[in-house]
Protein backbone atom coordinates (compact mmCIF):
# COMPACT_ATOMS: atom_id res chain seq x y z
CA UNK A 1 0.00 0.00 0.00
CA UNK A 2 1.15 3.38 -1.36
CA UNK A 3 0.64 6.87 -1.10
CA UNK A 4 -1.77 8.45 -3.71
CA UNK A 5 -0.87 10.55 -6.63
CA UNK A 6 0.06 13.61 -5.61
CA UNK A 7 -0.74 16.90 -7.61
CA UNK A 8 0.52 19.71 -6.35
CA UNK A 9 -0.84 23.30 -6.71
CA UNK A 10 0.28 26.75 -6.61
CA UNK A 11 1.93 28.32 -2.89
CA UNK A 12 0.94 30.82 -1.06
CA UNK A 13 3.13 32.70 1.59
CA UNK A 14 1.97 34.26 4.57
CA UNK A 15 5.42 35.81 6.19
CA UNK A 16 7.35 32.71 6.61
CA UNK A 17 5.15 30.23 6.00
CA UNK A 18 4.83 28.84 2.71
CA UNK A 19 1.46 26.45 1.79
CA UNK A 20 0.78 24.84 -1.39
CA UNK A 21 -2.72 22.93 -1.80
CA UNK A 22 -2.33 19.10 -2.90
CA UNK A 23 -5.03 16.71 -5.12
CA UNK A 24 -4.90 13.09 -4.88
CA UNK A 25 -6.67 10.37 -6.80
CA UNK A 26 -8.75 8.17 -4.99
CA UNK A 27 -12.39 7.14 -4.39
CA UNK A 28 -12.93 10.31 -2.77
CA UNK A 29 -15.65 9.03 -0.68
CA UNK A 30 -15.23 7.02 2.76
CA UNK A 31 -18.83 7.40 4.40
CA UNK A 32 -16.47 8.48 7.35
CA UNK A 33 -16.98 11.60 9.68
CA UNK A 34 -14.53 13.60 11.37
CA UNK A 35 -14.12 16.93 12.91
CA UNK A 36 -17.18 19.18 14.69
CA UNK A 37 -19.22 17.17 12.57
CA UNK A 38 -18.08 13.76 13.86
CA UNK A 39 -20.68 12.84 17.31
CA UNK A 40 -17.60 11.47 19.71
CA UNK A 41 -17.70 12.08 23.30
CA UNK A 42 -14.52 12.05 25.16
CA UNK A 43 -14.56 11.02 28.93
CA UNK A 44 -11.71 10.73 31.71
CA UNK A 45 -11.41 7.12 32.37
CA UNK A 46 -13.91 6.02 34.61
CA UNK A 47 -12.03 3.89 37.18
CA UNK A 48 -9.16 6.47 37.39
CA UNK A 49 -8.23 8.87 35.52
CA UNK A 50 -4.64 9.13 34.03
CA UNK A 51 -2.56 11.85 31.43
CA UNK A 52 -1.77 9.53 28.95
CA UNK A 53 -5.79 8.09 28.50
CA UNK A 54 -8.76 9.27 27.59
CA UNK A 55 -12.19 7.34 27.02
CA UNK A 56 -14.09 8.14 23.48
CA UNK A 57 -17.37 7.14 22.14
CA UNK A 58 -18.66 7.04 18.73
CA UNK A 59 -22.32 8.04 19.10
CA UNK A 60 -22.89 8.87 15.29
CA UNK A 61 -24.17 6.46 12.39
CA UNK A 62 -21.17 6.11 10.90
CA UNK A 63 -17.38 6.14 11.28
CA UNK A 64 -15.46 8.81 13.31
CA UNK A 65 -12.11 9.68 12.73
CA UNK A 66 -9.94 11.20 15.37
CA UNK A 67 -6.56 12.80 14.59
CA UNK A 68 -2.98 12.43 15.50
CA UNK A 69 -2.78 16.58 16.91
CA UNK A 70 -6.39 16.96 17.61
CA UNK A 71 -7.12 18.71 21.09
CA UNK A 72 -9.27 17.35 23.61
CA UNK A 73 -10.37 20.31 25.80
CA UNK A 74 -11.65 20.39 29.13
CA UNK A 75 -11.86 17.72 31.64
CA UNK A 76 -9.31 17.25 34.35
CA UNK A 77 -6.45 18.98 32.00
CA UNK A 78 -6.59 19.94 28.11
CA UNK A 79 -5.10 16.56 25.75
CA UNK A 80 -4.06 15.71 22.46
CA UNK A 81 -4.56 12.94 20.63
CA UNK A 82 -1.78 10.53 20.44
CA UNK A 83 -2.11 9.26 16.93
CA UNK A 84 -5.11 8.51 13.92
CA UNK A 85 -7.58 6.44 15.37
CA UNK A 86 -11.02 5.34 13.47
CA UNK A 87 -13.76 4.20 16.15
CA UNK A 88 -16.92 1.97 14.38
CA UNK A 89 -20.95 3.25 14.96
CA UNK A 90 -21.59 3.01 18.35
CA UNK A 91 -17.87 1.86 19.69
CA UNK A 92 -16.14 3.05 22.76
CA UNK A 93 -12.36 3.03 23.34
CA UNK A 94 -9.74 3.95 25.02
CA UNK A 95 -6.85 6.19 23.02
CA UNK A 96 -3.74 7.56 24.27
CA UNK A 97 -3.38 11.26 24.68
CA UNK A 98 -0.47 13.56 25.95
CA UNK A 99 -1.50 16.29 28.31
CA UNK A 100 -1.08 19.86 26.86
CA UNK A 101 -1.77 22.11 29.91
CA UNK A 102 1.02 20.74 32.46
CA UNK A 103 -0.31 23.68 35.42
CA UNK A 104 -4.15 21.93 35.76
CA UNK A 105 -5.53 18.57 37.32
CA UNK A 106 -8.93 19.66 37.90
CA UNK A 107 -10.98 17.30 40.30
CA UNK A 108 -14.60 16.89 39.49
CA UNK A 109 -14.13 17.40 35.83
CA UNK A 110 -14.83 14.40 33.63
CA UNK A 111 -16.12 15.38 30.15
CA UNK A 112 -14.32 16.74 27.38
CA UNK A 113 -15.03 19.17 24.17
CA UNK A 114 -14.08 18.77 20.65
CA UNK A 115 -13.72 21.42 18.58
CA UNK A 116 -11.88 19.90 16.11
CA UNK A 117 -8.83 22.11 16.50
CA UNK A 118 -5.17 20.54 16.42
CA UNK A 119 -2.43 21.00 18.33
CA UNK A 120 0.49 23.98 16.44
CA UNK A 121 2.95 22.12 13.95
CA UNK A 122 5.64 22.64 17.05
CA UNK A 123 3.81 20.11 19.60
CA UNK A 124 2.88 17.81 16.51
CA UNK A 125 6.13 17.25 15.57
CA UNK A 126 7.40 15.97 19.09
CA UNK A 127 4.30 13.45 18.69
CA UNK A 128 5.72 12.47 15.19
CA UNK A 129 9.11 11.98 16.33
CA UNK A 130 10.41 8.66 16.66
CA UNK A 131 13.01 9.58 18.99
CA UNK A 132 12.32 8.42 22.26
CA UNK A 133 8.87 6.83 20.70
CA UNK A 134 9.07 3.94 23.50
CA UNK A 135 9.68 6.34 26.66
CA UNK A 136 6.11 7.98 27.20
CA UNK A 137 7.11 9.72 29.99
CA UNK A 138 10.51 11.58 28.59
CA UNK A 139 7.99 12.63 25.55
CA UNK A 140 5.48 13.97 27.59
CA UNK A 141 8.12 15.82 28.87
CA UNK A 142 9.20 17.32 25.89
CA UNK A 143 5.76 18.29 24.67
CA UNK A 144 5.15 20.82 27.80
CA UNK A 145 8.38 22.26 27.24
CA UNK A 146 6.89 22.66 23.54
CA UNK A 147 3.93 24.26 25.14
CA UNK A 148 6.28 26.35 27.27
CA UNK A 149 7.68 28.00 24.57
CA UNK A 150 4.79 29.34 23.23
CA UNK A 151 4.38 30.81 27.02
CA UNK A 152 7.82 32.36 27.04
CA UNK A 153 6.73 34.01 23.41
CA UNK A 154 3.62 34.63 23.80
CA UNK A 155 3.43 36.00 27.76
CA UNK A 156 2.58 32.93 30.03
CA UNK A 157 -0.63 31.06 30.74
CA UNK A 158 -1.77 30.68 33.77
CA UNK A 159 -1.76 26.73 33.68
CA UNK A 160 0.62 26.47 30.65
CA UNK A 161 -2.32 25.66 28.09
CA UNK A 162 -2.09 25.61 25.42
CA UNK A 163 -5.75 26.17 24.20
CA UNK A 164 -5.31 29.06 26.30
CA UNK A 165 -2.63 30.27 23.20
CA UNK A 166 -5.34 28.89 21.22
CA UNK A 167 -7.87 31.36 22.55
CA UNK A 168 -6.01 34.38 22.85
CA UNK A 169 -4.51 34.04 19.38
CA UNK A 170 -8.39 34.36 17.89
CA UNK A 171 -8.27 37.82 19.67
CA UNK A 172 -5.13 39.26 18.32
CA UNK A 173 -3.69 36.84 15.50
CA UNK A 174 -0.64 38.11 14.30
CA UNK A 175 -0.94 37.21 10.85
CA UNK A 176 -3.96 37.77 9.06
CA UNK A 177 -6.07 34.91 8.04
CA UNK A 178 -7.32 36.71 5.48
CA UNK A 179 -4.33 36.05 3.75
CA UNK A 180 -4.62 32.28 3.30
CA UNK A 181 -6.31 30.91 0.42
CA UNK A 182 -9.54 28.84 1.23
CA UNK A 183 -9.82 25.24 0.16
CA UNK A 184 -9.97 24.81 -3.41
CA UNK A 185 -12.87 22.34 -5.27
CA UNK A 186 -11.68 18.73 -4.55
CA UNK A 187 -8.48 19.68 -2.41
CA UNK A 188 -7.20 16.83 -0.50
CA UNK A 189 -4.39 18.13 1.58
CA UNK A 190 -1.65 20.46 2.09
CA UNK A 191 2.32 20.93 2.55
CA UNK A 192 3.67 23.50 4.68
CA UNK A 193 7.16 24.75 4.34
CA UNK A 194 8.73 27.09 7.17
CA UNK A 195 11.05 29.26 5.93
CA UNK A 196 13.40 27.41 3.09
CA UNK A 197 12.27 24.14 3.58
CA UNK A 198 9.55 21.91 3.56
CA UNK A 199 8.31 20.56 6.78
CA UNK A 200 5.07 18.85 6.65
CA UNK A 201 2.47 17.11 4.26
CA UNK A 202 -0.96 16.21 5.36
CA UNK A 203 -3.44 14.60 3.14
CA UNK A 204 -6.79 12.80 4.03
CA UNK A 205 -9.41 10.43 1.61
CA UNK A 206 -11.71 13.12 0.76
CA UNK A 207 -12.07 16.73 -0.18
CA UNK A 208 -14.92 16.79 2.71
CA UNK A 209 -12.75 15.24 5.23
CA UNK A 210 -10.01 17.64 4.53
CA UNK A 211 -12.12 20.80 4.22
CA UNK A 212 -13.38 20.06 7.87
CA UNK A 213 -9.77 20.36 9.57
CA UNK A 214 -8.72 22.90 6.71
CA UNK A 215 -8.91 26.04 8.55
CA UNK A 216 -8.16 24.67 12.08
CA UNK A 217 -4.77 23.31 10.80
CA UNK A 218 -3.66 26.60 9.30
CA UNK A 219 -5.09 28.50 12.75
CA UNK A 220 -2.29 26.05 14.58
CA UNK A 221 0.48 26.78 12.17
CA UNK A 222 0.18 30.40 12.72
CA UNK A 223 0.96 29.94 16.33
CA UNK A 224 4.12 28.46 15.42
CA UNK A 225 5.47 31.42 13.38
CA UNK A 226 5.31 33.24 17.16
CA UNK A 227 8.17 31.02 18.05
CA UNK A 228 10.61 31.65 14.72
CA UNK A 229 13.56 33.57 15.10
CA UNK A 230 14.09 37.09 13.13
CA UNK A 231 16.42 35.34 10.80
CA UNK A 232 13.59 32.36 10.01
CA UNK A 233 11.44 35.09 9.83
CA UNK A 234 13.39 37.45 7.39
CA UNK A 235 14.33 34.57 5.08
CA UNK A 236 13.45 33.64 1.44
CA UNK A 237 10.64 31.88 1.31
CA UNK A 238 10.06 27.47 -0.11
CA UNK A 239 10.19 27.34 -4.05
CA UNK A 240 7.57 25.22 -5.85
CA UNK A 241 10.41 23.44 -6.53
CA UNK A 242 11.44 22.12 -3.52
CA UNK A 243 7.81 21.27 -2.11
CA UNK A 244 7.46 18.97 -5.58
CA UNK A 245 11.18 17.61 -4.95
CA UNK A 246 9.80 16.71 -1.06
CA UNK A 247 6.31 15.63 -2.46
CA UNK A 248 8.36 13.25 -4.97
CA UNK A 249 10.10 11.36 -1.93
CA UNK A 250 6.98 11.08 0.12
CA UNK A 251 5.43 9.67 -3.39
CA UNK A 252 8.22 6.55 -2.69
CA UNK A 253 6.64 5.50 0.84
CA UNK A 254 5.74 1.96 1.41
CA UNK A 255 3.42 0.76 3.86
CA UNK A 256 3.14 -2.67 3.20
CA UNK A 257 0.16 -5.08 3.03
CA UNK A 258 -2.79 -4.00 4.47
CA UNK A 259 -3.36 -7.32 5.99
CA UNK A 260 0.58 -7.62 6.68
CA UNK A 261 0.56 -10.17 9.62
CA UNK A 262 -0.89 -10.29 13.43
CA UNK A 263 1.07 -7.24 14.29
CA UNK A 264 -0.63 -4.31 11.59
CA UNK A 265 -3.55 -3.44 14.48
CA UNK A 266 -6.47 -4.43 11.71
CA UNK A 267 -9.70 -3.70 13.64
CA UNK A 268 -13.07 -4.36 12.07
CA UNK A 269 -15.91 -1.47 12.11
CA UNK A 270 -19.06 -2.99 10.28
CA UNK A 271 -18.41 -2.91 6.71
CA UNK A 272 -14.97 -0.92 7.43
CA UNK A 273 -11.74 -2.03 8.31
CA UNK A 274 -9.12 0.34 9.41
CA UNK A 275 -5.37 -0.49 10.53
CA UNK A 276 -2.16 2.28 10.98
CA UNK A 277 0.34 2.89 8.95
CA UNK A 278 3.93 4.38 9.55
CA UNK A 279 7.04 4.45 7.10
CA UNK A 280 10.15 5.96 6.81
CA UNK A 281 12.27 7.48 3.82
CA UNK A 282 15.16 9.42 3.21
CA UNK A 283 15.10 11.83 6.47
CA UNK A 284 10.54 11.60 6.27
CA UNK A 285 8.78 10.07 8.92
CA UNK A 286 5.24 9.26 7.39
CA UNK A 287 1.98 7.79 9.87
CA UNK A 288 -1.30 7.79 9.52
CA UNK A 289 -4.33 5.25 9.23
CA UNK A 290 -5.64 3.28 6.09
CA UNK A 291 -9.44 1.82 5.77
CA UNK A 292 -10.88 -0.86 3.64
CA UNK A 293 -14.20 -1.29 2.03
CA UNK A 294 -15.93 -3.54 0.53
CA UNK A 295 -14.74 -4.47 -3.00
CA UNK A 296 -12.16 -1.55 -3.25
CA UNK A 297 -8.85 -1.85 -2.78
CA UNK A 298 -7.21 -0.69 0.77
CA UNK A 299 -7.35 3.21 1.26
CA UNK A 300 -5.45 6.16 3.29
CA UNK A 301 -7.98 7.69 5.20
CA UNK A 302 -5.42 9.97 6.63
CA UNK A 303 -1.58 10.96 6.29
CA UNK A 304 0.88 13.06 7.36
CA UNK A 305 4.29 12.98 6.01
CA UNK A 306 7.22 15.49 7.88
CA UNK A 307 10.60 16.47 7.31
CA UNK A 308 12.68 15.47 10.43
CA UNK A 309 15.72 17.47 9.06
CA UNK A 310 13.85 20.82 9.52
CA UNK A 311 15.13 22.59 12.69
CA UNK A 312 11.17 22.76 13.98
CA UNK A 313 11.75 19.32 14.78
CA UNK A 314 13.94 19.86 17.27
CA UNK A 315 13.45 21.84 20.38
CA UNK A 316 15.44 25.18 20.87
Amino acid sequence: MQVPQLHLGVGTAVGPLSIFPIWTSGHGDLAISTGAHANVAVNELPDGAQVGKLIVSNNGPRPALLLEGELLEGGKQHRTCAGDVILGAGETRTIGTYCVEEGRWEAGMSSHRRQSRRAPLNVRAELASRAGASDSSNRQSRIWERVRRLDAARGVSATSSLVDHLDRQTLAPSFDLDDVPPPIDGQRGVLFGIGTQPLVLEIFGTHTMFRRHYHQLIGAALLDLELLPAKVMASSRMSGQQARDFAAVVQGLDFGAFDGGPLTGVRSQGPLRSRPVSSLRAGLEGAGIAVELPNRSPELAHLTVWNTKHTLMEIA
